[in-house]
């Protein structure tokens, strides 16, 4: 069931892309999805009922929110003389999600403008963060963490369930 979701997915950016429902379309989509999954067959390891649409909107939304308010910053940054960074990198500790959502979560921070993934640790589960305009380590890591829950709870309920409640001796959830 999880390669229908992700067919289904692909399908819809394909024509996305295309500008048009035709035919030709349809089947170039099938065929470009059959063989992405053919090549890349961890793309559908995610069981269907791990997918929240709500929550992945929530997510979204969010991400954008950050996305707008970043650009406005770095462009005011880029029009005003005044040089006004204070950058810096923070290692935020995650809650070890696995390698899929981990990679989503540093791409998602490196898209908005003004922060960058320097590095991805799996043992443990860490992400060091350049950030042009960082307000304090703490907040950098709120920031994130927040960015991480929306996505867990999108894409990884069974997970963000777990973490939830405090499970593998993390720290609970924050709300």
């Amino acid at each position: 069931m999880g390669h229908l979701w992700l067919t289904l997915w692909l399908v819809i950016v394909w024509i996305a892309l295309q500008g048009e429902v035709t035919v030709g379309n349809v089947i170039a989509a099938l065929l470009v999805a059959g063989g992405l999954q053919l090549l890349f067959p961890t793309l559908a390891l995610q069981a269907p009922d791990t997918f929240r649409p709500l929550k992945f909107v929530r997510f979204f939304a969010y991400f954008a929110y950050k996305l707008v308010e970043a650009s406005i910053v770095v462009a005011w940054e880029v029009v005003t003389p005044r040089n006004r960074l204070n950058q810096g990198i923070v290692a935020v500790p995650v809650r070890g999600a696995d390698a899929l959502l981990l990679t989503t979560l540093a791409n998602t921070i490196s898209l908005t403008p003004g922060t960058l993934t320097l590095e991805v640790r799996r043992e443990p589960p860490t992400l060091y963060v350049h950030v042009m305009h960082i307000r304090s380590v703490e907040h950098t890591r709120n920031e994130v963490l927040r960015l991480e829950e929306l996505m867990l709870d999108a894409f990884a309920p069974h997970l963000a369930e777990r973490l939830h409640t405090g499970a593998q001796g993390d720290t609970p959830w924050r709300s």
